[in-house]
């Protein structure tokens, strides 16, 4: 009887250990994109860990107080601990006019071609100055500690 009794305890021990989600642990990172003073609507802000590094990049989308949280492995869940470079984007993403779309396949006549009567779509425009869109040159770097952290990214 004994020996089933620990086969008992053993099983629900194991059970929930592999039920555990075996993530790393993350901490929230909330914080502000502005440029020249202003919130910036929709920015897509990615924290990027440095080469090397075991974690895994995290991202949000600002709202329309330039207000933002980061997400790694769920919604809002935040970033792993660790240092990172930040590189921020917004895209236009409207609807090409007429116009627009008629001058950029003008442009790519051998790739309409090759998709037939599909169109393809005008490419996206950065709204954004460039160097913020790369990581490495954005001169944006973070710590995430342990407990609640806060940036505040402020574009020129």
């Amino acid at each position: 009887m004994q020996r089933f009794g620990l086969l008992l305890a053993c099983l629900v021990v194991g059970i929930v250990a592999g039920c555990s989600s075996g993530r790393p642990k993350t901490y929230q990172v909330s914080g502000t994109v502005t440029m020249k003073g202003q919130p910036v609507d929709g920015a897509t802000v990615v924290f990027v860990p440095p080469d090397g590094s075991s974690n895994q990049a995290a991202t949000g989308i600002t709202d329309a107080s330039g207000h933002f949280k980061l997400s790694t492995f769920t919604s809002d869940d935040g970033a792993q601990e660790g240092e990172y470079r930040i590189k921020v984007s917004k895209f236009n993403v409207k609807k090409p006019t007429k116009e627009e779309q008629d001058r950029y396949i003008s442009m790519e006549e051998e790739r309409k071609m090759q998709f037939g009567d599909d169109k393809p779509a005008v490419p996206a425009k950065n709204l954004l100055p460039p160097k913020y869109n790369d990581d490495a040159n954005s001169g944006l770097t973070c710590t995430v500690k342990r407990g609640a952290n806060t940036v505040e990214l402020k574009l020129d």
